[in-house]
């Protein structure tokens, strides 16, 4: 990221306190500010919260909501469909496959650093370019 520019938000819903840890120190670094929840409910109280749509890191399997209510829920927000959504998922079933297109982007459990920065850059231009 630029200095001159500012932040890239990313909302982080994941349940693993360590995973959200070590997603939260990483980003940071990069220079991304980081809200995280623990749970699809946190994190839902705090998309609705934004004052612009960001981009969402959402596990798929969390207590509270899980990631297919959370996205039910989160596009039933005023400017929830704004919110590009990312999962990060271990499951390979067929309800995954199935929101792909209703996403920005799925990644596997256990992610590649750089796949995520993929998906962040996209997004980002994306968005700059809209």
């Amino acid at each position: 990221m630029s200095s001159g520019s500012p932040a890239l938000r990313i909302l982080l819903v994941e349940d693993d306190a360590a995973i959200r840890e070590a997603l939260n120190e990483v980003l940071a670094e990069l220079g991304y500010e980081v809200v995280s929840a623990s749970d699809g409910g946190r994190g839902l109280a705090l998309a609705a919260q934004q004052p612009v749509p960001c981009p969402i890191l959402l596990d798929w399997r969390m207590p509270v909501l899980d990631g297919p209510e959370f996205l039910v829920r989160l596009r039933e927000l005023p400017r929830g469909k704004e919110f590009p959504v990312i999962l990060s998922t271990a499951d390979r079933s067929a309800t995954v496959i199935a929101v792909g297109d209703q996403v920005a982007g799925v990644l596997s459990k256990p992610f590649d650093l750089e796949a995520l920065l993929a998906v962040l850059n996209r997004v980002s231009r994306q968005r700059t370019a809209s």
